[in-house]
């Protein structure tokens, strides 16, 4: 090779776009000839010297890479126009192909953990990994690193459900790191990614928050004494802890809050099968239940707005207790938007939350209604009936109709 010569015909800074597309051509075809549009002077000359072409006019210019490759061997500057290529800018690299094959490599890597996903359940999010590139995002592109991370998740998976187990312990336990499973550490991610799959069972409008993702497997967030819900006459069979507590507020007829911890901890034993289990969005609803109606009130649960972690749980252990829920919330479009969310991940029947209900209240006033309009997924007609009203009904002007339906006595 002539080093020098091979810089003054092909090298410099005004043909990097000359041996780019070549290296390019060379790549994708293997040869073959190269048309080339708003060619440059420098371009042209350079092209003209190497193949001895006579000097053209024009903006446009085809070259023969076999030619090419050939002129330069006569020549002696290169064995052929690969080397020479490779001479000047260094090894020719196949991006699509380098892409291909780093796609068989990780997916050859996430099917090695098929079998292990699938007794989980989870042989759609070891899927979706693949298909989306999450893994790989968090490992950075490392594949050994994918694997720890995918050896963790699964470590992690493969723990739960737990009964009310802390999310530190639990990274503590699997991880060794308490920690391991803190948002934005890609452990987390990937296990959250699981355990969210699940909580939605199948269905993937309804996104929970973090807290509720945690809790739907039975673990902890610091402490969950925070989130609550408000309960009125659940009924519950005496066995756990916290059962006799519940056992003496339903027959004292007395509002009670059960925080995450108590129920993912000492899950009560509801004695709720075939009953029927009510759920509002406004805490007066339940006050006045309780003053008014008492003992002869119907079990009540309020959401107090959009349901936050615990509310989610207590509804999940019901509804695997066989009770019946019926919820009414606010004709508004938030309520419309916290009652699409919740008669889509559980089985629950609207409790006068109809079109005809609505039309029903034309003599009560209310406030402007604000927001976006949503289709309510129970009813087709009720968003016609609500834009054509112009004004919100809220639980708190219809408390006496609530109560009609909540009263057993």
């Amino acid at each position: 090779m002539d080093s020098e010569r091979l810089q003054r015909l092909l090298g410099g800074s005004e043909l990097v776009r000359l041996r780019q597309k070549l290296a390019r051509k060379l790549l994708r075809d293997g040869g073959g000839r190269l048309a080339l549009s708003r060619v440059s002077d420098a371009e042209r000359v350079a092209v003209e010297r190497l193949t001895g072409r006579s000097p053209r006019l024009g903006k446009s210019l085809s070259v023969d890479l076999e030619a090419l490759s050939q002129a330069l061997a006569r020549a002696g500057v290169a064995e052929n126009l690969r080397v020479a290529l490779e001479a000047l800018d260094g090894p020719l690299v196949d991006a699509r192909a380098e892409h291909e094959a780093e796609r068989r490599r990780w997916a050859v890597l996430i099917a090695g953990y098929r079998r292990r996903a699938e007794t989980l359940g989870l042989g759609e999010w070891l899927e979706a990994l693949q298909a989306g590139g999450l893994l790989k995002r968090l490992a950075a592109r490392n594949e050994r690193r994918g694997v720890a991370l995918l050896e963790q998740a699964l470590d992690v998976l493969e723990r739960l459900p737990v009964q009310g187990l802390s999310l530190s312990a639990l990274a503590a336990e699997c991880l060794g790191d308490a920690h391991g499973l803190d948002a934005g550490r890609p452990v987390a991610a990937l296990v959250r990614r699981a355990l969210a799959r699940h909580w939605r069972g199948g269905v993937a409008r309804v996104d929970p928050d973090e807290r509720s993702i945690w809790a739907h497997a039975g673990v902890l967030m610091g402490g969950d004494i925070t989130s609550a819900v408000l309960t009125l006459r659940l009924p519950v069979r005496h066995g756990q802890p916290l059962d006799g507590a519940l056992f003496y507020y339903c027959h004292q007829a007395e509002p009670s809050w059960l925080t995450l911890r108590q129920l993912l901890r000492h899950p009560p034993q509801w004695d709720c099968a075939g009953r029927d289990v009510f759920v509002c969005e406004n805490p007066a609803v339940l006050a006045e239940a309780a003053e008014r109606l008492a003992v002869d009130c119907a079990p009540l649960i309020v959401t107090w707005g959009r349901p936050g972690a615990a509310v989610l749980t207590l509804l999940e252990q019901l509804e695997a207790a066989g009770a019946v829920l019926h919820y009414h919330g606010d004709f508004d479009w938030a309520g419309v938007s916290i009652a699409n969310a919740l008669l889509e991940r559980f089985a629950m029947r609207p409790w006068r939350m109809g079109a005809d209900e609505l039309l029903g209240y034309a003599d009560l006033g209310g406030t402007p209604l604000a927001g976006l309009p949503l289709e309510a997924r129970w009813d087709p007609n009720l968003r016609a009936v609500m834009e054509a009203r112009g004004r919100a009904v809220h639980e708190e002007q219809l408390i006496d109709i609530l109560l009609g339906d909540l009263s057993v006595g």
